[in-house]
């Protein structure tokens, strides 16, 4: 079976033109997304990872896939893997990635890394301490320097905390 995906983006063209070009290749189901959402990604790569050997995905581009290259990777190596063709009609020329023979051990590599790898939370720029991670004798200082009058932003200034942290550490409520 033949599936051609139509999405809404900003990086792809009208879907108008992404369906006259997919229709030219003859598709039996018509998978048209918005923008994408949580959900709707879920259930795309569902369906997807349900196809089954001679099946056929045709998109514009990657791109219609709104997916990481660590999640883009795992999808091509089980389509490899189970035998389902992939075909892009965006661009100067056809695009068909078919499973002749084993996976690529590049993508098989990059499939392998993207599932072993634990999932980073975006890196901060500068290092802040916990509120909770400051030592006795520097919460001792803190409200040493509160009683003489400092501000609660004076003090941040110095711990790198915000003003509402250091009133949490101090206990005094919000600003």
């Amino acid at each position: 079976m033949r599936y051609g995906l139509i999405r809404r983006s900003p990086g792809l063209p009208p879907p108008n033109q992404q369906r006259r070009l997919i229709e030219a290749t003859g598709c039996d189901v018509w998978l048209e997304e918005g923008p994408p959402s949580p959900g709707s990604q879920r259930a795309l790569f569902r369906l997807l990872n349900g196809l089954e050997l001679g099946d056929e995905v045709v998109a514009y581009s990657l791109d219609a896939f709104e997916a990481t290259t660590g999640e883009l990777t795992r999808m091509i190596r089980r389509f490899f893997e189970t035998g389902v063709k992939l075909r892009f009609v965006g661009g100067s020329q056809l695009e068909t990635l078919a499973p002749n023979g084993g996976v690529p051990r590049v993508l098989a590599l990059l499939a392998d890394h993207e599932t072993r790898r634990p999932s980073r939370a975006p890196t901060r720029r500068r290092a802040r301490p916990e509120p909770d991670g400051l030592s006795r004798h520097q919460v001792s200082f803190a409200r040493e320097m509160r009683r003489r009058g400092h501000s609660l932003r004076e003090i941040g200034l110095v711990f790198r905390l915000s003003p509402n942290e250091i009133s949490d550490i101090l206990g005094e409520g919000r600003p």
